[in-house]
């Protein structure tokens, strides 16, 4: 008698794990919120910057070549504005992101505030 055959499934590769999508919860859609706007406002305001450098280099070039200081021009000094501003946003919000949605602050889930009060 021939020995029986395997079924196929047997060697088939495992699905792969897919988590759940977590529940729309309301004070977690808060928190989101309130993470983005600041992010939305300070890039708006970057990349507002970069445009008007970009218009003026292009459009207003005898205003870009104003002599501010020896070989700093007015363009030169606007893109190292530019590059400060982005340093200045990336800082700023790392910092506001670290003391307003600090790992050890307040949950959306928590009604106290703290963790060991919910207890």
């Amino acid at each position: 008698m021939p020995p029986p055959r395997a079924h196929p499934a047997m060697y088939a590769a495992p699905a792969p794990y897919v988590p759940e999508r977590p529940k729309d919860d309301p004070a977690l859609l808060r928190l989101r919120a309130a993470r983005r706007r600041p992010v939305f406002t300070v890039a708006g305001a970057v990349i507002a910057l970069y445009l008007i450098n970009a218009l003026l280099a292009s459009e207003a070039r005898g205003v870009m070549a104003v002599r501010i200081a020896g070989p700093l021009n007015a363009g030169l000094a606007m893109s190292l504005l530019q590059c400060v501003t982005t340093v200045w946003a990336v800082r700023w919000y790392n910092r506001h992101a670290r003391t307003r949605f600090a790992p050890g602050g307040p949950h959306p889930g928590d009604q106290s505030g703290s963790r060991e009060d919910a207890r």
